[in-house]
């Protein structure tokens, strides 16, 4: 009986653990990891992979996240240091080599950035790219009637 209430206890401790990795940490510095992938389209390669409907260009439109070596999909958190790198998929959609130091949020897999490299980008023409699809994509949805889905964007 001991032992069962052990290994609970056990068990509990390590998924409370693996759960809250880089989560409600008040310090983040502590669980910071670098990974090294590529930026793809997410709705677009789970629709190769899996054959999600993901409807990219009316919903998403291509909304850039990360692709680790291993095949895994990441979502990139949409704030001050995410943003640019999610909407500029013109500039980045094209597979473009990344290294990306941030947490990860693997129950939710989503990945955080404190800093990014990307392959032959540079921030300022992420920034740029970024700034360009947000006013398109303000344009389209301004448009939209009750009821229908946004205009279709750019077709891959």
């Amino acid at each position: 009986m001991l032992k069962k209430i052990a290994f609970a206890l056990s068990a509990l401790v390590f998924t409370a653990s693996v759960a809250l990795a880089g989560g409600w940490d008040t310090d983040k510095g502590l669980d910071k990891v670098t990974l090294k992938g590529e930026l793809v389209c997410v709705g677009c390669s789970m629709k190769k992979m899996s054959g999600a409907n993901a409807q990219c260009n009316l919903f998403a439109h291509h909304a850039i996240g990360f692709k680790t070596a291993d095949g895994l999909l990441w979502s990139i958190v949409d704030n001050e240091k995410g943003h640019d790198i999610i909407r500029a998929h013109r500039l980045l959609e094209k597979g473009k080599k990344a290294s990306i130091t941030g947490w990860i949020y693997p129950a939710a897999h989503f990945v955080e950035i404190d800093s990014i490299e990307v392959e032959g980008v540079t921030m300022k023409e992420i920034q740029v790219a970024g700034l360009e699809e947000d006013q398109l994509i303000a344009k389209r949805l301004a448009s939209r009637k009750l009821g229908e889905a946004p205009t279709e964007a750019h077709e891959h």
